[in-house]
C-alpha cells in the first residue's frame, strides 16, 4: 500500500467507524431504557440514518449487513431511497393507501395520529414511519439498525474491545438523560392540527412527512450536545463531526425535494433562508453530505466545521418555525374532553 493509499485508506475508514459508533450508542441508549415513547423516537432516527449507511457501506465494498438475514441489498436501497427521497402526494396510490390504513382525515375532527412529545414540545409524528411496526417489515429494519455498530466489530476487530469500552464508560449519563426526557405519545386529530391554517393537503402531508426528521435529529443532538472524542489506534471518534454531517444530509434532503416537486413550504424556507444565510455555506454543506459515499472522504478543519454548524443551525431553526406556523398543538382542556369523548365513543 503506497502512502497515498494509506491516507486514503485512513480517511474512508474512520469515516465509517465514526458514524458506526455513533448509531451504535444511540441503538445501545435505545435497548437501556425503559420508556416506550423515547424508544420508538430513537428507532425513528436510527432507522433514516442507518438505511443510509448500510447502503453506502455495502456499494462501497466495505461490508454486508449484520447476520444471517434474508434481506437483500435491494431490499436496503429501496428503504433507504423511500426514506430520503419518496415525497407524499394527496393523489398517489401508495399516499391513499397509508392515510385509508391510518385513518388520517383533513376534514373532520377524529384522533388519526399519533404525536411524539416532550413536555408538550411537539417531537415527530407517527405519519412518516407508519410501517415500522408491521411484523412483515421486522427483519429488514431490525436488520438496518443493528448493523453499523456490528461492523465495528467485523471491520476492525482489533480495536473492537477498546470501542466497546469507551462506549460503556459513556452511555450511562445519556441513558439518563434520555430516562429523564419525559417523552410521550400522545393521540391527535389532524383536522385540529391544520384547521387554523388554509394550508393545502400536499403541505400537509409533507410537514407530517418531515417534521419529525429535523426535530427528532435537533432533539436527540440537544441531549447528546457534550462534544466527545476520543481516539482510538489511527482514527478519531468525533461527536461534533456525526452531528454536523447528520444535519448536512437533513438540508440536502430538501434541496433535492424542492427539485422534484414545487412544495411551498420548502420555498418559504428557502426565501427565508436567503436572508440570513451565507451563499457559499451550501456547496460546503453538500460536500461534507457527500462523505456518506465512504469512497473519497473531503477533510474539513475546525474552522469550516464551526462555520457549517452556525448556518446548519439556522436553516433548521427557520424550517422548523416554518412548519410551526401551520400547526396548532395544544393539550388543552378542549383537547383533553374531546379526547375523553373519542375514547368512549371508539374506545381508543
Amino acid at each position: 500500500m503506497t502512502k497515498e493509499e494509506k491516507e486514503v485508506f485512513i480517511k474512508v475508514n474512520n469515516e465509517i467507524l465514526n458514524d458506526a459508533f455513533w448509531l451504535g450508542f444511540i441503538l445501545e441508549i435505545k435497548r437501556k431504557i425503559k420508556n416506550y415513547g423515547t424508544k420508538e423516537l430513537l428507532s425513528s432516527f436510527l432507522l433514516f440514518f442507518s438505511s443510509i449507511f448500510c447502503d453506502e457501506t455495502i456499494k462501497a465494498n466495505h461490508g454486508g449487513l449484520s447476520g444471517k438475514r434474508k434481506i437483500t441489498t435491494r431490499d436496503i436501497n429501496e428503504y433507504r431511497m423511500y426514506n430520503l427521497k419518496h415525497i407524499h402526494n394527496k393523489n398517489s396510490e401508495n399516499t391513499k393507501a397509508i392515510m385509508k390504513e391510518m385513518g388520517i382525515d383533513f376534514k373532520n375532527y377524529i384522533f388519526d395520529i399519533y404525536l411524539h412529545v416532550s413536555n408538550d414540545e411537539l417531537l415527530d409524528i407517527n405519519f412518516r414511519n407508519w410501517d415500522t411496526n408491521k411484523e412483515d417489515n421486522f427483519e429488514l429494519y431490525d436488520g438496518i439498525v443493528a448493523t453499523p455498530y456490528r461492523w465495528i466489530e467485523i471491520l476492525f476487530p482489533d480495536l473492537f474491545p477498546t470501542v466497546e469500552e469507551a462506549l460503556k464508560d459513556i452511555i450511562d449519563d445519556y441513558v439518563l438523560r434520555f430516562s429523564s426526557s419525559n417523552i410521550e405519545r400522545k393521540s391527535y386529530s389532524c383536522y385540529r392540527m391544520f384547521g387554523k391554517t388554509d394550508t393545502n393537503d400536499n403541505d400537509k402531508l409533507y410537514i407530517l412527512q418531515k417534521y419529525g426528521l429535523v426535530k427528532t435529529a435537533l432533539f436527540i443532538e440537544r441531549l447528546l450536545k457534550t462534544n466527545i472524542s476520543f481516539e482510538v489506534g489511527p482514527f478519531k471518534i468525533d461527536s461534533k463531526k456525526f452531528w454536523i454531517k447528520i444535519k448536512a444530509i437533513i438540508i440536502e434532503s430538501f434541496w433535492d425535494d424542492n427539485k422534484k416537486k414545487n412544495i411551498s413550504v420548502v420555498q418559504n424556507i428557502f426565501k427565508e433562508n436567503e436572508l440570513v444565510i451565507d451563499p457559499n455555506f451550501y456547496s460546503l454543506n453538500r460536500k461534507l453530505r457527500d462523505n456518506i459515499h465512504y469512497k473519497h472522504i473531503d477533510i474539513f478543519n475546525d474552522n469550516d466545521y464551526d462555520y457549517l454548524e452556525k448556518y446548519q443551525n439556522i436553516y433548521l431553526t427557520n424550517v422548523i418555525k416554518e412548519f410551526d406556523k401551520h400547526l396548532y398543538i395544544l393539550f388543552d382542556k378542549k383537547y383533553k374532553r374531546d379526547y375523553k369523548i373519542a375514547e368512549f365513543l371508539y374506545k381508543i
